[in-house]
């Protein structure tokens, strides 16, 4: 458990600082399976192996039974999905070629093992080292430290199934928290971009699993049920989908779901634990579902707040152009949700009589995420939906209403806070662009660099970047009514 907590904590730095881990740990089971393969080819007896093979005398269904046993060893084809986040574009092809090796050295290397298993222990071996078999192979053909390689390698490789469990969790959690299928807070986002929410419960839920079961076939069990109820309604539903035309496409994948989803009803008939687990958490997420949609529909429609800004804020340059007034100049200020520099920013908007922009900027870092408006199924937040954004622009606006400052709220989110911070300056015409000194500390400065850096290097030379410091809230009071403070 000490481990899976810090693998979560790794996480909240952001997925690309875990798939390198997982990549070096898939490396490095290769590797190790390679070498027992090697090492025990030339030591196996092939004359005497069918013999101790025996004859195939047990029932279809038995032999059923067995298949379904072994279809967790499949599921590294699955761990490829947690990659894709970190793979070389165009990321569709390099998929495809990873899937094919990881199926091929799965299909083929398991058939290798399972022949050196044979020829060098007994039954009675087989069922002491059932949970161990590996390492105790490696001990037999390869020596002491071939076993301490597969402990220390398997080891880390289990931890790379739990890292693909807990980044796949931060990612669904905060999908179904924009979609309005869990409540708002698993939206919240920490310095890094990643939903720290969704990130605890990601980390605390295999906790609770370990603190429940201990034993690593009933763990197996679980893993397998998930992995292949997931996948067997991912290519079901794939079958079905109007871009995959033709039954010469639709034909293999309709079938390919129909075994994997009749391999998924074996695990729940046979590993009622497995079941009583699928069924525990189906039912806890859609009870949270139906609590949060519940509770939404309470508070009725919301007012959009960018058209109240507009509308209520923010002079009409056609009437300041037929009063042979110029246009307000404009200021940006970036902020991530806090509202500790509004005073400040307010108090240089109204020296320079200019309109201030306020870019809440939604640094995201989250695997599966796609920003900008792609389409509907990329359920990018907007303004509208964002609440943390709105709380900031309602204290901005009240504040702006006191000192007389137009304000333009403006929205976005991506991977960059510095390119969007660039992009807003340079679309709305801002000469000046204001930042506070940053409270972050040096990891996340390792980690992303100086902010101040990235964002003049991307600016053009004519908009400036001033870093101002924090006022309070009556010092901007005390300079816009100076009688009040008396």
């Amino acid at each position: 458990m000490v481990a899976i907590a810090g693998i979560g904590a790794m996480n909240l730095l952001g997925p690309r600082h875990t798939g390198g881990f997982a990549i070096a740990a898939a490396v490095g089971m290769v590797f190790i399976t390679l070498l027992i393969a090697v090492f025990a080819m030339p030591k196996v007896d092939w004359l005497n192996l069918p013999a101790k093979i025996g004859p195939i005398d047990e029932k279809p269904s038995v032999m059923w039974l067995h298949f379904v046993g072994i279809v967790l060893a499949l599921s590294g084809v699955e761990a490829i999905g947690n990659l894709t986040g970190v793979m070389k574009r165009p990321v569709g092809r390099t998929a495809g070629r990873a899937i094919w090796v990881v199926a091929a050295e799965v299909a083929v290397f398991n058939v290798l093992l399972a022949v050196a298993m044979v020829a060098a222990l007994s039954p009675e071996q087989r069922a002491e080292h059932k949970e161990d078999m590996l390492a105790f192979l490696a001990k037999a053909y390869v020596g002491g430290w071939g076993e301490l390689s597969v402990r220390v390698v398997g080891g880390l490789l289990l931890l790379s199934a739990c890292n693909t469990v807990i980044t796949d969790m931060i990612s669904i959690q905060y999908l179904m928290s924009r979609d309005g299928e869990l409540p708002a807070f698993f939206q919240g986002l920490n310095r890094f971009g990643v939903p720290w929410t969704a990130a605890v419960v990601a980390t605390a839920a295999p906790c609770g699993v370990l603190l429940v079961s201990h034993d690593l076939e009933h763990l197996a069990a679980l893993y397998a049920i998930g992995v292949v109820g997931a996948v067997s309604i991912n290519v079901t539903l794939c079958s079905a989908h109007p871009r995959l035309r033709g039954w010469r496409r639709k034909g293999p994948m309709l079938a390919l779901g129909v075994f994997l989803l009749a391999v998924w009803a074996t695990l729940a008939v046979t590993k009622l634990h497995a079941l009583a687990f699928v069924v525990t958490v189906l039912a806890v997420g859609l009870s949270a579902r139906w609590a949060n949609r519940w509770w939404v529909a309470r508070g009725g429609p919301r007012p959009t707040l960018l058209q109240r800004a507009i509308r209520e804020q923010l002079p009409d340059d056609g009437d300041l152009a037929a009063a042979g007034t110029s246009p307000r100049p404009r200021v940006l200020v970036g902020t991530y949700g806090s509202e500790a520099l509004a005073p400040a920013a307010l108090l240089e908007a109204r020296r320079a009589g200019a309109t201030l922009v306020v870019c809440f900027v939604r640094e995201i870092a989250v695997a599966s995420y796609k920003h900008g408006a792609g389409g509907a199924a990329e359920r990018a937040l907007t303004l509208e939906t964002d609440p943390a954004a709105q709380r900031t622009f309602a204290r901005y606006l009240d504040l702006a209403h006191e000192a007389g400052v137009p304000v333009l709220p403006v929205y976005d989110t991506g991977p960059s806070a510095a390119e969007l911070m660039a992009e807003a300056a340079a679309a709305h015409g801002c000469s000046r662009v204001l930042i506070g000194t940053s409270r972050r500390g040096t990891v996340y400065h390792l980690i992303k660099g100086a902010f101040q850096r990235r964002l003049e290097a991307l600016l053009p030379p004519e908009i400036h970047v001033r870093v101002i410091p924090e006022v309070s809230v009556e010092a901007l009071r005390e300079e816009v009514s100076p009688a009040a403070a008396v």
